[in-house]
């Protein structure tokens, strides 16, 4: 048998006082046809009892959905080991639920495709207000089609496309000068850079700023891509020539490359950080307790998505905050900061 719910109701309220529904309903919502002293009644008994406005009849109310949406074309089980998404998606939720608003998480491991349908059905059936993207492509087409669905986005990146979204541009000018400068300061001669999937924007932009400034100082560069796991690091590693100088440093572009690539280099019997050094571009838990300990940015990743979350639940409610552009709303977050450690002799 199912059990009853003691949530006070506009029905409750309105037994207690031996009044109408409708009248309650029009003392709560602010409408005329209540006089004063009932009404200041009814918010008082509201009180009392401990009555709280229903989200969801309010969203139906407003015509929203009262629901934001996240699609991963990812696999669950490794986006659960990543710290960085799981900081990110729980930066999200925790803005768009201080909003009053759900977050719908969908894993879709059939690809671009598939993302694609599950906007059109969020899109036909009214399901969410809003969707929040991240890894974009160089040239993706996820924005134009929320566009063309009338969907609300907001974006974590650097996209600068002719639609009308809002975004939270990560600071990786100053983040990569940042990382150059701590691996030419502890003596290291060359990069070896370890990036995310190459079809990531982001990726390709951090490789050409790190690539740029090596050719800068007169540092050896050399490339290559892996998924955002450990495996995915040390199957990168294997690309690589360590030899591209006499002491270089790896530049990984997540946590769990990084530990990836040092796993393989202590395997492979190079000392760290003696003839190797490591250097994360994400911080987390798992970096600090390895060893050795790998030198890492804080780049913040929950206020991130706080940041992109607040800003798209905003514009849906049809704020607007200060700084514009002919894109939409953007913020800029500031430059992350350096923690060193063991693997870069820190």
């Amino acid at each position: 048998m199912s059990r009853k719910s003691t949530r006070p109701t506009v029905a409750t309220i309105a037994g207690d006082l031996g009044i109408s529904a409708a009248t309650v309903s029009y003392a709560l919502n602010g409408k005329a046809g209540v006089s004063t002293a009932l009404r200041e009644r009814v918010l008082e008994h509201a009180r009392t009892v401990g009555w709280t406005p229903h989200s969801g009849a309010q969203a139906l109310r407003r015509g929203r959905s009262g629901n934001i949406g996240l699609v991963l074309i990812r696999d669950a089980k490794e986006v659960s080991r990543e710290p960085f998404y799981a900081s990110v998606t729980a930066g999200i939720e925790s803005a768009t639920s201080a909003h009053g608003y759900e977050l719908m998480v969908r894993f879709v491991p059939g690809g671009g495709d598939q993302e694609a349908e599950v906007f059109r059905t969020w899109a036909r059936q009214r399901r969410v207000d809003g969707v929040v993207l991240l890894d974009l492509a160089q040239d993706d087409a996820r924005p134009a089609l929320l566009e063309s669905l009338n969907l609300e986005f907001g974006l974590l990146g650097h996209y600068q496309g002719p639609e009308d979204f809002v975004k939270v541009e990560s600071a990786e000018d100053a983040d990569a000068r940042t990382v150059v400068a701590h691996l030419l300061e502890r003596g290291y001669n060359g990069c070896i850079q370890l990036s995310g999937p190459a079809e990531y924007a982001h990726e390709m932009r951090r490789r050409d700023l790190i690539q740029e400034l090596c050719l800068e100082h007169g540092l050896p560069h050399t490339w290559a891509a892996g998924r955002y796991s450990i495996e995915g690091g040390r199957s990168a590693f294997a690309q690589v020539d360590c030899a591209v100088s006499t002491r270089p440093a790896i530049i990984a572009s997540s946590d769990l490359l990084a530990i990836g690539a040092l796993l393989s280099a202590q395997e492979a019997g190079i000392d760290v950080p003696r003839q190797l050094g490591v250097i994360s571009w994400d911080d987390s838990l798992i970096v600090e307790v390895i060893t050795p300990a790998i030198t890492a940015l804080s780049r913040r990743p929950f206020e991130m998505g706080h940041s992109v979350g607040d800003l798209l639940v905003r514009r849906i409610e049809g704020h607007r905050n200060e700084a514009q552009s002919d894109v939409g709303t953007v913020l800029q977050v500031t430059e992350a900061t350096l923690h060193p450690r063991a693997s870069t002799g820190g």
